[in-house]
């Protein structure tokens, strides 16, 4: 089995390609206002590492508008901002990094000493910006327009040095305004260059499930406990760690291809009907459609195989045991049993002794591996365990950021800082 290498680029790729999946403006919009932020802080000699995370902010600094399907108002950005904030402080790595999103959209306040409110104005005027260059606009027209709204709107000095920086590199919207989109790259070069653990790359690759967590309330806690099971079901195996690496990745992205299913059809609370259940089946060539080149082709492999059995009975494309590596045949054997424990919208959470029945009867009607099923069965207590506690820790997470957001959204504090 390859090399499970991933870095900040690639991860960085497969969250713009996750988060277009629900919104094209927003990840574009975000891209290209951490472009100008980039040149803004190596002209402005802004602390390289706090730099970092600034660029990463704007890529993602209309996460929080993710949520207007169904209850937030994009015309009311002290709730965007909010939201985005909330999100990214409790299901992302960056944490308290991302206060400057709470002032995201907020208006100039004269007098107000806070890193946090300075950066989040500064995203603000930048976003604005690139409206106007979107727009069309010279960059005469823009610096007078921005100087007419001034009226406490943008912070004074940040319109000065913004315009100062956009008349002397004037590449800046010469590549905004290409085809190639080469700012993309500029930007995505840079965030790569920052120091991410692997355990922080990984957290933002958990970050895509929570962002799909927004449309479909019922796939988080199954993608989790599939990783816990299939890693712990990797190591009883006596893989090698580069291998359980390997397949845990790929179960933290099996199901990603969800997200181009219609709600109603992933969520219905009964059984699917045959044409339903043909479009269901579809998510798994929709993974392996999104986290290509991304990943190491075994990871895709891997991820879009997981409903496939050995004895050719699956799909999409009915591979059999010879087919089929043990990373195959262990997310298998993990997407079932964490589908029986968790709870959907058409179902309970099956008890123990039958989950054990029907891994059982797999094993014995040669669906599935009979050695690794064993190896859960065996250790059935242990490993659900594990995954029960990673799936409380996520759920924890969710909560907290649904807690923090409904206490921004009430704060007159906040409010003050948009009106």
């Amino acid at each position: 089995m390859e090399s499970y290498y991933y870095n900040s680029s690639t991860v960085l790729k497969y969250l713009r390609k996750v988060l277009n999946e629900i919104n094209t403006e927003y990840v574009d919009s975000g891209l290209r206002t951490a472009f100008i932020m980039k040149r803004f802080s190596s002209k402005y000699k802004i602390n390289e590492e706090y730099a970092s995370k600034l660029v990463l902010l704007c890529t993602l600094k209309d996460i929080g508008k993710f949520y207007h399907d169904s209850f937030i108002d994009e015309d009311k950005p002290a709730l965007v901002a909010a939201s985005s904030y909330a999100f990214l402080k409790h299901c992302s790595p960056l944490g308290d990094s991302a206060k400057p999103l709470l002032f995201y959209g907020a208006k100039y306040i004269e007098g107000i000493e806070n890193d946090d409110y300075y950066f989040g104005l500064l995203i603000t005027l930048i976003d604005q910006v690139v409206r106007y260059n979107f727009l069309e606009y010279s960059l005469d027209e823009i610096a007078d327009m921005l100087v007419l709204e001034n009226t406490n709107k943008y912070h004074p000095d940040q319109i000065k040095k913004l315009i100062k920086l956009l008349r002397t590199e004037e590449d800046i919207f010469i590549k905004l305004n290409e085809k190639n989109s080469l700012f993309v790259h500029e930007v995505t070069s840079y965030i790569q260059h920052a120091n991410y653990t692997d355990e922080e790359l990984l957290k933002y690759i958990d970050m895509t499930n929570f962002s799909f967590e927004f449309h479909n309330h019922e796939t988080l806690a199954h993608t989790v406990t599939v990783a816990v099971i299939a890693k712990e079901l990797a190591k009883l195996s006596r893989l090698t760690e580069n291998q359980i690496n390997c397949i845990e990745l790929a179960a933290l992205v099996h199901d990603i291809g969800k997200m181009r299913i219609p709600v109603s059809i992933l969520c219905k609370p009964g059984k699917l009907e045959p044409d339903e259940y043909e479009i269901m089946k579809k998510h798994v060539v929709y993974t392996k459609e999104i986290i290509e080149g991304c990943f190491s082709y075994k990871i895709v492999d891997i991820a879009s195989n997981h409903h496939e059995r050995i004895d050719g009975s699956g799909y999409p494309k009915g591979l059999k045991a010879i087919d089929l590596s043990i990373g195959d045949k262990i997310i298998s054997i993990a997407d079932v049993a964490s589908a029986l424990y968790c709870k959907r919208s058409y179902k309970r959470s099956w008890p123990k002794e039958k989950i054990i029945e029907m891994l059982e009867r797999d094993a014995k009607e040669g669906k599935q591996d009979a050695r690794i099923t064993q190896h859960l069965i065996d250790n059935f207590d242990y490993i659900i365990s594990l995954a029960a506690e990673k799936e409380k820790e996520v759920l924890d997470q969710k909560a907290a950021m649904e807690e923090e957001y409904e206490a921004l959204s009430l704060s007159e504090s906040l409010t003050k800082f948009f009106e």
